[in-house]
């Protein structure tokens, strides 16, 4: 059986409105409506003769308000899960990646040097971002194969980049490294297998 048939799809949502800023728990909106947002998405699933069982995001607008969008127009169920919000960099959140360097210089150079085990100032390291992940991966497999049925479909995620990195190493056993090497393009597909097993999901 293809590992992909009922696996994951996951699409980074929209480009937002700023550039040059740490914005990862922002609630900022996205540039493009909903609604267009949804329609790229569902062309997208499309091209690759996909019809999602289920649509996961964070609670973030970027992310929510298309996925609940795309629900509507499918006919899917959206949830929204915690385990999905971007990487949390606490007290960088909302500033110019210019100042934090200028501003906080010892603890801007520590983070850059030790990025995957170390979190901004009261933020989430990349290893963090990786565990509550994974978790949320493990919990949907537990559902993958609770219906018997092999043409089930995919689950689908509108995603962070964050989040969209963090699958490429717990689900497609790349490093860090090579998961924040490679691009995450907007509102592009991105496919993932799932684990046999694990806890179920958590309002499923």
């Amino acid at each position: 059986m293809d590992p992909f048939a009922c696996g994951l799809v996951a699409f980074r949502h929209a480009p937002v409105p700023l550039t040059g800023v740490c914005y990862g728990r922002l609630d900022v909106a996205a540039e493009l409506a909903a609604e267009a947002a949804a329609a790229a998405i569902e062309r997208g699933l499309a091209d690759l003769c996909l019809r999602p069982r289920a649509i996961w995001s964070s609670p973030l607008s970027r992310c929510a308000a298309p996925a609940a969008a795309l629900a509507a127009r499918l006919g899917a169920p959206h949830a929204v899960d915690e385990r999905l919000l971007e990487i949390a960099y606490g007290a960088w959140e909302g500033r110019a990646w210019s100042d934090i360097e200028r501003d906080d210089p010892v603890a801007y150079a520590a983070w850059l040097r030790d990025w995957e085990r170390l979190g901004p100032p009261g933020g989430e390291s990349a290893i963090e971002v990786e565990a509550r992940v994974r978790s949320f991966w493990r919990a949907l497999g537990a559902t993958s194969g609770t219906s018997g049925a092999s043409d089930a479909g995919p689950h689908l995620l509108v995603a962070h980049a964050g989040v969209l990195r963090a699958l490429r190493v717990v689900a497609g056993d790349a490093s860090w490294i090579e998961a924040m090497s490679a691009p995450a393009p907007h509102l592009t597909a991105e496919r993932f297998p799932l684990p046999g097993s694990a806890l179920p999901l958590a309002g499923t």
